[in-house]
């Protein structure tokens, strides 16, 4: 038998303690452990070309296309912490049949992450971190959450030109619109990130044109494109925003940082912003 999976094979004698060498298949979980501050634990993260600078010498074992049991299994890890919709269900079921610990998170709601940080906390015996940004994390969700009323205001997220995507209500971003008080103009669609036509956002009419960029928005290419047509609602009235979502993407309680920044443009506050400080 291969020496790297007769190493993963004896941790099957370690089941029941608090996990000490992990290893994570997702760029959200990575971030989680840093919060739940046991980035000490981590063994082996996958490589998604940012680079944590907490984990300069922790050890990648592979991108979203090249993840390695090899090298998971190499690192020893008594937990590894698994991303369904990231990961190939084959490595995963390959993993477990060596006697290997996957736990599985999938979030897709706000609501999702409460629970996620509690199983984790028990997971690493860090149950009172885990419970102080549970804590936060609702704190801030009540603070900046607004009601859906008859006049809320209609969104459009872009997340590419040409072809155009957009976001529906089946993932993470939609339920962040809702929190904010607003509507997604393709909420209905049944694919996570739709590609949708031009003439589909014109004829949707959104109030506000939101794109997931870091590039200004007063002169975005983008941006641009949405001026020749004088006739929508978000044109007309300067309602073209540009936002970088990078902070929105990651299921973690730091969401809630992105959140405020999405609220605060929908809503065009400058006071909304929660930073690491308020936490």
């Amino acid at each position: 038998m291969r020496g790297w999976l007769f190493a993963g094979l004896l941790l099957l004698t370690q089941s029941g303690l608090a996990s000490e060498r992990v290893v994570s298949l997702a760029p959200f979980l990575t971030d989680l452990m840093l919060q739940l501050e046991a980035g000490e634990r981590l063994v082996g993260v996958m490589d998604d070309d940012q680079r944590a600078p907490e984990l300069p010498e922790v050890p990648r074992v592979g991108g979203y296309q090249t993840l390695s049991a090899e090298r998971i299994i190499a690192q020893r890890p008594d937990l590894i912490l698994a991303w369904p919709s990231g990961n190939p269900s084959i490595l995963l079921d390959q993993l477990e049949s060596w006697g290997m610990r996957v736990e599985r998170f999938e979030p897709q709601r706000l609501a999702d992450i409460e629970p996620m940080v509690r199983e984790l906390g028990e997971l690493l015996d860090l149950t009172a971190s885990a419970e102080q940004l549970i804590a936060d994390y609702k704190r801030d969700l009540a603070r900046l959450e607004r009601p859906l009323m008859e006049d809320s205001p209609k969104v459009f997220i872009q997340l590419w030109d040409d072809p155009i995507y957009t976001i529906s209500d089946q993932q993470l971003l939609g339920d962040a619109l809702r929190h904010c008080g607003a509507r997604n103009v393709f909420a209905d669609l049944r694919i996570l990130a739709p590609q949708i036509g031009r003439e589909s956002v014109i004829a949707a009419d959104p109030d506000i044109i939101l794109l997931f960029s870091g590039e200004p928005e007063n002169d975005h290419p983008w941006h641009q494109r949405w001026r020749q047509f004088p006739q929508m609602s978000a044109v007309r009235n300067q309602r073209l925003h540009a936002l970088d979502g990078d902070a929105l993407v990651r299921p973690t309680p730091r969401i809630a940082e992105g959140l405020a920044d999405l609220c605060a443009v929908i809503w065009q506050q400058k006071d909304s912003a929660i930073k690491p400080s308020d936490r």
